[in-house]
């Protein structure tokens, strides 16, 4: 399963499943991440979670602005919304995020090639 690493100084300090199909995030209290700082806006950002087309029990993992006032960025770039990839940096406002998704390794199992 998916997870965002919440970071500070590159140490992990908290982990939040992306156990649901759309995770919200933002300062209001009725977000699925709730981040208490004050740059953060009310409703920053969305991760939406999507079966892949092509390979079962795979997800792509999208990230959605909504809006914010300061931003969301993935990997030092800003962005309204991103596909992630494993170890993808995030960052919302001045809070520092890593995902973390088991992908890579199910991947490594399997192997197709079509010709």
């Amino acid at each position: 399963m998916a997870e965002l690493q919440l970071l500070v100084e590159d140490v992990v300090i908290k982990s939040f499943p992306l156990d649901k199909t759309s995770v919200r995030i933002g300062r209001a209290q009725d977000n699925d991440i709730v981040l208490e700082e004050d740059a953060v806006s009310g409703n920053h950002a969305r991760i939406d979670l999507i079966p892949n087309e092509y390979m079962d029990g795979l997800m792509d993992i999208f990230i959605e602005d909504l809006d914010s006032t300061n931003g969301t960025f993935v990997n030092g770039a800003p962005v309204k919304r991103q596909q992630l990839q494993n170890f993808d940096t995030i960052r919302i406002a001045w809070t520092d995020f890593k995902l973390v998704t088991d992908k890579g390794e199910a991947l490594s199992e399997t192997a197709v090639i079509v010709r």
